[in-house]
């Protein structure tokens, strides 16, 4: 059984996050799980675009970590709002098992590298027996898969994993952004039977900062309530009866939409604390303010003052999100786009959390 692995941040596989993955040295602990949500990593000409297999061969295998998690998401909701890409992907790959397990099985030249990621389909087609099919479509190619489950549907689907299941593959329960409080009673059956299970590693997946949130309705310098991190908490993991945990790298796991007007605004990760912060414009609208208000507010935080000084110490030339910061702060970058600043956000916490790791403050369960 898998006993390295400490922590699973989940990226979708886009533009930014794309950077952080193929640029963080991830090291022997964390193991970072890629969502494929289009077929694509940017528009290309046809005659020039690359295939699906080379884009995210090419990506999986840059990145400086032991293994690498691949799920194509079953969870994902087509709606009107959702870009088009997205929606094709969706509907034209993933809603169909044998086409998303062909897609997966196109990676498999990374086989010791890559662990595929099987879902049932209860809650995105309505069919039954579709773990079963997958593993056999998948297990062949591949040396572990990982399982992963929710709680709507965990009465039906762990019986069915549990007969599947191999000392090397992992079992994943995605919270979504329920409060990760193991002792509620709609959680506390899945609970039970989890710490019943030691057949393999298991994960807790949860997203801590909720979608609602928006950077006009932060509370600026102040703590974002709406925002739980509670699930890197030992005790939390713990009482999961689980071994590693799994969130959504410090940002908003979004809906995926296309458009929308920007604000300007920052959530702010405290590792002492282990809570977030927000930052917003002065002026709504107004790139500009990034570098007037929002930085130089979070430089000067006692956030930040706490991140400085403590052991040890989240805040230094190895945190490229701090060192982003500064450059924009001192006039080296620029700093008029939303986009840099979730790039930021990811850098600083996953510096925290490898951190964290490496003083044995986050640590794998047993």
């Amino acid at each position: 059984m898998e006993t390295n692995l400490v922590y699973m941040p989940t990226f979708r596989v886009r533009q930014q996050e794309n950077i952080v993955l193929r640029s963080f040295d991830f090291q022997d602990r964390i193991y970072p799980l890629l969502e494929i949500i289009k077929e694509h990593d940017r528009s290309r000409k046809s005659d020039v675009q690359r295939s699906f297999k080379d884009i995210h061969l090419d990506l999986i295998t840059n990145i400086k970590a032991k293994r690498v998690f691949v799920d194509l998401p079953v969870y994902l909701k087509e709606s009107g709002s959702m870009k088009d890409e997205v929606v094709s992907f969706s509907l034209g790959v993933i809603n169909n098992i044998e086409k998303r397990c062909q897609y997966i099985n196109y990676l498999s030249s990374q086989k010791h590298k890559i662990i595929p990621v099987i879902s049932s389909y209860l809650l995105k087609t309505g069919e039954e027996n579709t773990i079963q099919k997958q593993e056999g479509l998948i297990r062949p190619k591949f040396n572990s898969i990982a399982f992963r489950l929710y709680p709507q549907t965990f009465s039906v689907d762990f019986p069915v994993v549990q007969g599947l299941v191999r000392e090397d593959d992992f079992i994943i329960i995605d919270l979504d952004q329920i409060i990760p409080y193991y002792k509620s009673p709609p959680l506390r059956p899945i609970v039970a039977v989890l710490k019943g299970f030691t057949s393999c590693c298991k994960i807790l997946l949860r997203s801590a900062i909720n979608t609602e949130i928006q950077n006009v309705n932060l509370e600026h310098a102040q703590v974002v309530f709406e925002a739980d991190n509670s699930q890197i908490d030992n005790e939390i993991i713990e009482g999961f009866g689980v071994n590693v945990t799994g969130d959504y790298v410090g940002i908003k796991k979004d809906d995926l939409t296309a458009g929308g007007t920007i604000s300007p605004g920052f959530i702010y990760y405290d590792a002492v604390e282990n809570q977030y912060y927000g930052f917003k414009a002065s002026i709504k609208k107004d790139l500009s303010e990034f570098k007037n208000t929002i930085v130089p507010d979070v430089l000067s935080s006692p956030a930040t003052q706490r991140m400085l000084n403590s052991s040890p110490v989240y805040l230094s030339e190895n945190n490229q999100g701090y060192i982003t910061l500064l450059n924009i702060n001192n006039g080296l970058e620029s700093g008029k786009s939303q986009a840099k600043f979730k790039k930021i956000a990811m850098d600083h916490y996953l510096y925290c959390m490898r951190e964290k790791i490496r003083v044995d403050q986050l640590s794998h369960q047993l």
